[in-house]
């Protein structure tokens, strides 16, 4: 990567909304599968982001009373998480960046050297907890992709705090960077506490992410990965992916693992995220590029996809731009199949956000 390039990437950085269109349920669609009694407003808020297929199945499966219970738990629970963040954003001065997409955005941010997509799904969440990052250097270029943790109050905000805290500090390693964010959480959740005390009942933590990072200097490519978000790298016919048990696996290992039922269901557990449980004990790992080398960046959300179906669009599109476009549109079509007798396992949904590299 060099110096023109770098200037001509902060130069051409754009933000724009997605241009694939995904689908959403509207009020009237969810009232259409519902009876009068079981009708309420806003229902799109809390569930328009499922497929007509399990919002249907939700329907059918509950009772009137059932289903009362059901709303009112989730909107509950909408109400609280929005109420956190609220506090939190006004804390962090939360502002947009034009090279960052997180804080609960979808997006695509374009630059002539990356490109990067993130969006909720379907059939997951509300809530976009993932976020991206492309941060363009004179030195150095650097791709980072964060999903907040699930379990959390409101794992979008680490995922926020991360991303901003990166582009604020170029100067600083992946490594570093992760610790000034762990200490930014710690102090957010507790003036959080005492704007609200009773956050502190709360069991978990309020805001933890997994995180990967790409810090590329030449033909060298340092990678930086506390948790669950993949890279995969392909040359070439072949395709290895660097796991979150920190090592590389070929696609013949990729394909037995995506055959392992026990691997499949656990998944998404993962040992080790950026917050207030985390362990510094890792060390970044580094590899040599060659021009026409890809690389894909992406939230766990892409193992919606087998290995086998990622590696053959990388083959099939050599355009980043295109990349991006074809591995969002068929995660979000892999999501649509949940819940239907024939979808594997792998296609429980998640928040997708997917960046892609071309090294030159």
């Amino acid at each position: 990567m060099n110096f023109n390039a770098m200037l001509s990437c902060v130069k051409q950085m754009e933000r724009i909304p997605i241009p694939l269109k995904v689908p959403a349920l509207s009020r009237e669609d969810i009232h259409r599968l519902l009876s009068k009694r079981m009708r309420y407003e806003g229902l799109d808020q809390l569930f328009g982001h499922f497929t007509h297929v399990y919002m249907k199945y939700l329907a059918q499966a509950m009772d009137q009373y059932t289903w009362f219970r059901y709303v009112e738990s989730e909107a509950k629970n909408h109400i609280f998480k929005k109420m956190a963040t609220d506090k939190l954003y006004r804390l962090l001065k939360k502002q947009k960046h034009p090279n960052i997409c997180a804080g609960n955005e979808h997006g695509m941010v374009i630059s002539d050297v990356a490109v990067g997509l993130t969006h909720r799904g379907v059939n997951y969440k509300a809530v976009n907890e993932d976020g991206f990052g492309i941060f363009c250097h004179p030195d150095f270029l650097r791709l980072v992709v964060c999903d907040g943790v699930g379990d959390c109050l409101v794992g979008e905000v680490a995922s926020y705090v991360i991303l901003d805290l990166f582009d604020k500090h170029p100067d600083r390693s992946s490594y570093e960077v992760f610790q000034v964010a762990c200490r930014k959480l710690r102090k957010l959740e507790q003036a959080l506490c005492e704007i609200i005390p009773e956050f502190e009942c709360f069991p978990n933590e309020v805001s933890q992410a997994a995180a990967t990072a790409l810090t590329i200097t030449g033909n060298e490519c340092e990678v930086s990965q506390v948790g669950d978000v993949l890279l995969f790298w392909a040359r070439g016919d072949q395709m290895e992916m660097f796991s979150p048990l920190g090592k590389w696996m070929d696609l013949e290992q990729l394909t037995d693992l995506f055959a392992d039922n026990n691997y499949l269901a656990s998944r998404h557990i993962i040992s080790n995220a950026i917050g207030k449980n985390y362990d510094p004990d890792w060390k970044p790992w580094s590899f040599e590029m060659k021009p026409g080398d890809v690389l894909v960046l992406a939230s766990d959300g892409i193992e919606t996809l087998h290995p086998q179906e990622v590696h053959r669009m990388i083959q099939t599109h050599a355009d980043p731009r295109e990349l991006v476009d074809a591995l969002f549109k068929e995660i979000i079509q892999a999501n649509m199949k949940w819940q239907t007798p024939s979808a594997p396992i792998y296609t429980k949904p998640d928040n997708a956000t997917v960046v892609v590299y071309q090294h030159k």
